[in-house]
């Protein structure tokens, strides 16, 4: 089975690689969406799109094998775990699914993230002599609840299951009709490489994307 599975993802990365091959070179702020929509919207075609163009100039040992949507269920479960870590064993077991469905509504609201693009510029490359790398400023805008409410540790040891359970169901209610708008400011970097007299864009660290976007939004109500 893993053989099949290899085979199918070096299918998809060739035919992907030879709708690249069709088109212009990709200019930065289209690597950029690239990356957006892959590791922020969790979109499997950017992934197919975004791997495919990375082969054309970086090989497949630097294209991202990775399950989107297990990613996506494996971080509900952190976070989850996370919540519950503190409280008695018989109290977590009550609150689980509603702490499940809690974050499952963040980090789906989360993946609605949008972003406007305010500038794109050539700039010294800091770690490599006589290099320059691709400076995107972009605003990340994400929607919260016009009122939400951030709980300590202690709060939540106080309540009881019944309260504890109340409070999550009425916060995934405030998550799926948030009410605000908050706009966080980020640079992304993309370095070049030349290659057959054109010009490729890449970042090797794009989790740094997610990182910076996930500490604003949950700094934003708590």
């Amino acid at each position: 089975m893993k053989k099949l599975g290899r085979i199918l993802l070096l299918m998809t990365l060739f035919c992907a690689q030879n709708f690249f091959a069709q088109t212009k070179t990709l200019q930065p702020e289209q690597v950029f969406a690239l990356y957006f929509d892959t590791f922020v919207k969790q979109d499997e075609q950017a992934l197919n799109k975004l791997n495919s163009y990375l082969l054309t100039f970086l090989g497949t040992e630097n294209t991202y094998r990775m399950d989107l949507k297990k990613s996506y269920h494996q971080d509900v479960q952190y976070l989850t775990t996370l919540f519950l870590a503190d409280l008695p064993k018989e109290k977590a077991d009550v609150c689980k699914k509603d702490a499940e469905e809690y974050y499952n509504t963040l980090l789906n609201n989360l993946k609605n993230t949008r972003y406007t693009l305010k500038s794109v510029r050539e700039v010294k490359n800091e770690f490599a002599a006589n290099s320059s790398v691709m400076e995107l400023n972009v605003d990340l805008i994400f929607s919260v609840p016009e009122k939400p409410v951030g709980l300590k540790p202690v709060n939540i040891k106080r309540m009881t299951a019944g309260e504890l359970q109340n409070y999550l169901k009425k916060q995934v209610k405030a998550f799926s009709e948030p009410g605000k708008e908050v706009t966080v400011q980020q640079i992304f970097r993309l370095s070049q490489v030349k290659k057959d007299g054109n010009t490729y864009y890449w970042n090797g660290g794009p989790q740094e994307l997610v990182w910076k976007l996930n500490d604003s939004y949950f700094k934003s109500f708590n």
